[in-house]
């Protein structure tokens, strides 16, 4: 019996779905759907055109500040510097005309020159009883509040490269409250620089400048004294401090005083270390050692009366010109040293009163609602295409 022949396996040919976009049916969809593109098309752009004219003017006027002084050694390490001991270096504090434009401090001054709460918070403030509209368990609104307020219509911006800020002021519906607020930013940021940087220099020159007028008092009183005794009008001479050595001595004294009240000024603050403030501690003893050596080498002499004064007398003076010059200088150095330190900046670019408002950007509102709402319609009328064609091949699932 033949085996009958097994049949051969033939394979079947294998169909590659046409997965390719076809433009042209993608076009007779939006053709079909044309009213859906053009309707939410239309309907964003019509949204935006109310919202131009909906939405409040915002109007801004920018400031161009360029900082000046404050250099990175601080007066304090500048005064150390100068003394005759080694300590090490200390930066000053960190107060910038930046740190000032984004601070509280300078908001609420703000408010309180221009009296802003009412215009930064229309809506709880009654323009003809010129009072706040509160509930009974409700407060009026407190400088802080406004602060925080303020802060959302002012930016500042600096350039890391060159350096220079720009401040942004915005304000809505009133062009001119934009800037009285950028005018008077500027003066507050100025007053208050001038009170926060408070730096060694300053406090010494300040120092120095009271010893000098007490000084500058007592030379004056010396100077009549001399005059009246080579006169004649006084024979005994009330003397403020007694040293019997030369002239040149006497110079040495003034410059050992001025010294000390130098180291003085400096051991008031209370950022020296122990270590630091134990050196100029040591340095502030030797100093006084010296001073009290020179007095008690004083020594009397054998002379006639007219004489003894008169040497009395030159040697005073001597004292007090040594002292007088030592603190002129040190006075001098102080002013030098706090105009370096001194922080401060120069306005490049004014405020202005804005004639244009800067938001709402009519032409830009009008444009993002055109291409939004084509894309939306799109993309709507694809959807309604496709939800179409699945309810029509449901329909045919059940006839069929």
């Amino acid at each position: 019996m033949e085996k009958e022949p097994k049949e051969q396996f033939q394979p079947q040919p294998y169909y590659i779905e046409d997965d390719e976009i076809d433009l042209y049916e993608l076009y007779l969809t939006l053709k079909k759907r044309k009213k859906i593109v053009w309707g939410i098309t239309g309907l964003f752009t019509l949204v935006a055109l109310i919202l131009c004219f909906v939405l409040p003017k915002t109007y801004r006027t920018e400031i161009t500040l360029m900082p000046l002084g404050g250099e990175s050694k601080g007066g304090l390490s500048s005064l150390l510097s100068s003394l005759p001991i080694s300590l090490p270096g200390m930066s000053q504090s960190g107060i910038t005309v930046e740190s000032i434009l984004k601070s509280r401090i300078l908001k609420e001054q703000i408010i309180e020159d221009l009296n802003l709460l009412p215009l930064l918070f229309p809506d709880e403030w009654d323009n003809e009883t010129k009072t706040w509209k509160l509930d009974e368990d409700e407060k009026p609104p407190t400088l802080i509040d406004g602060a925080k307020a303020l802060d959302d219509l002012i930016s500042v911006s600096t350039d890391k490269t060159t350096g220079v800020i720009t401040v942004d002021v915005d304000f809505k519906n009133d062009p001119e409250i934009a800037y009285k607020i950028a005018e008077d930013l500027l003066n507050a940021t100025n007053k208050i620089l001038e009170e926060k940087t408070f730096t060694v220099s300053k406090k010494y020159r300040e120092y120095l400048g009271k010893q000098l007028q007490e000084v500058k008092s007592r030379l004056e009183k010396l100077q009549r004294i001399y005059a009246k005794f080579t006169q004649g009008k006084i024979k005994e001479i009330p003397m403020l401090s007694f040293d019997n050595n030369t002239i040149n001595n006497g110079k040495k004294e003034g410059r050992l005083i001025a010294e000390r009240e130098k180291i003085k000024a400096v051991l008031e603050r209370e950022e020296l270390s122990p270590q630091d403030r134990k050196k100029l501690q040591d340095k502030l003893n030797e100093i006084e050692a010296k001073i009290k050596k020179l007095k008690t080498a004083s020594t009397f002499v054998s002379v006639p009366n007219y004489q003894f004064n008169l040497i009395r007398l030159k040697t005073e003076l001597a004292i007090t010109q040594g002292l007088y010059q030592s603190l002129v200088q040190e006075y001098e150095l102080a002013k030098a040293q706090e105009m370096r330190d001194q922080i401060a900046f120069q306005v490049i670019d004014p405020p202005y009163i804005p004639e244009k408002p800067y938001k709402p950007k009519k032409a830009l509102m009008v444009i993002v609602g055109l291409i939004s709402g084509l894309f939306i319609g799109i993309f709507a009328a694809f959807f309604k295409e496709w939800l179409d064609n699945v309810k029509e091949r449901h329909k045919a699932e059940e006839n069929g």
